[in-house]
């Protein structure tokens, strides 16, 4: 390797280096002092929905119907009635 090549490996795992410890001392910076801390105080204003809901009742006729093959049975025993289907 270079002369040059090695000067900027080293440049580079000295920046990597510092960086590492910058992070760790800002992470364990645990300091409660009031002259550092900003803090932030959100308000909220309950709000009231003005939106209505309307419904509507739909009747429809239903047939009986007699007769069909009964569904299957995943359980394996018969059933007596039933109209099959869904």
């Amino acid at each position: 390797m270079n002369r040059r090549a090695r000067w900027t490996i080293g440049i580079l795992v000295a920046l990597v280096i510092g960086l590492v410890v910058g992070l760790i001392i800002v992470a364990g910076d645990n300091s409660k002092s009031s002259s550092d801390t900003v803090s932030i105080e959100s308000t909220s204003t309950p709000t009231r929905s003005t939106t209505t809901t309307s419904q509507t009742t739909t009747q429809s006729a239903t047939t009986t119907q007699n007769g069909g093959t009964p569904a299957p049975n995943p359980g394996g025993t018969s059933t007596s009635g039933g109209s099959g289907g869904l």
